[in-house]
């Protein structure tokens, strides 16, 4: 019996604790859709609009992995809202290509948000870092267009942020006992800015791991392409 127990112990545990592990990673790397057909933002680059944003030559969520905010016009009564996710977020994932973060406010807010900038820029580079004038109607559709059981204010003022993927979809954990909101991150709840920190980890992950085996694999192919003889 005991000699059972030591085998048990020696061969059975590893491999269960081998195949706990293995499993946590899968579902580590991987972040749930929980919806699709995102808007994207080329609307706000439209001359018909009557409103000037400046800076958005190329500013697009596709194929891009972006947090999305939308104050309205309460960014100066949000500057700690702001200045929390640049030194909690986006300093982290400033570095990646492919990283951005993005606030909607309304007309008016130009000279509030150019403080703002300032402001943060003396902690990070902010070049990816936008906020896009765009109406209290356009960001509400922009909102909807989210497909969440949330609501932005009359104003276009939401708590909630987001994470867009590069295929516009929404990304964020579902299934977390834990985390109360399934669809975005509420920054009024300080535990909410380390889920959102995390999340934007695995989606970045996601991508590079991606990256990574299809250059194998591209690899692997021109290995097995055959040479041509003189």
């Amino acid at each position: 019996m005991k000699k059972k127990l030591v085998l048990i112990a020696l061969f059975v545990l590893p491999v269960v604790t081998y195949l706990f592990f293995t499993t946590s990673v899968a579902n580590f790397t991987s972040l749930p859709v929980v919806s699709e057909q995102v808007s994207d933002v080329a609307f706000l680059q439209s001359p018909s609009r009557g409103v000037t944003t400046v800076g958005l030559d190329s500013l697009q969520l596709k194929d891009r992995v972006t947090v999305v905010g939308y104050l309205g016009d309460a960014l100066k009564d949000n500057v700690g809202f702001t200045a929390n996710l640049n030194l909690t977020v986006y300093k982290y994932y400033q570095g990646f290509d492919e990283f951005q973060m993005l606030f909607f406010v309304n007309p008016g807010s130009e000279d509030q948000v150019a403080e703002v900038k300032e402001s943060l820029a003396r902690v990070t580079d902010v070049s990816k870092l936008y906020f896009v004038t765009a109406t209290p109607e356009e960001v509400r559709a922009h909102f909807d267009s989210l497909k969440t059981p949330y609501a932005a204010d009359l104003a276009g003022f939401s708590p909630f942020v987001f994470i867009i993927d590069k295929d516009l979809n929404l990304r964020s954990r579902d299934d977390d006992l834990k985390k109360q909101n399934n669809y975005g991150y509420d920054l009024t709840q300080a535990v909410e800015t380390g889920y959102l920190k995390d999340d934007i980890k695995v989606v970045l992950a996601e991508y590079r791991l991606a990256l990574k085996k299809n250059r194998n694999a591209s690899a692997k192919i021109e290995q097995r392409r055959p040479t041509k003889k003189d």
